[in-house]
């Protein structure tokens, strides 16, 4: 049985992700930080309304022509 993370456990390892890695997508970040996508857009935005990270949404991707948005540290 998994115990539930605190939004500042999970805010934590957002930001020391993305210090490691640089510019990440949603999905890749969710990956690493090991949650699931929707809890990673709430506290994403968050960081974004304290000036932490910043998002980057791009008009398509080189591999499947799809948009997508990344995320990076102010």
């Amino acid at each position: 049985m998994s115990k539930r993370r605190k939004a500042l456990e999970i805010k934590r390892d957002i930001l020391k992700v993305l210090k490691e890695y640089g510019e990440l997508s949603l999905r890749e970040l969710d990956i690493k930080v090991g949650t699931n996508s929707q809890t990673i857009r709430d506290q994403i935005e968050e960081l974004e309304f304290f000036d932490k990270v910043v998002r980057v949404k791009h008009d398509k991707n080189d591999v499947n022509g799809r948009p997508f948005t990344t995320v990076k540290l102010k």
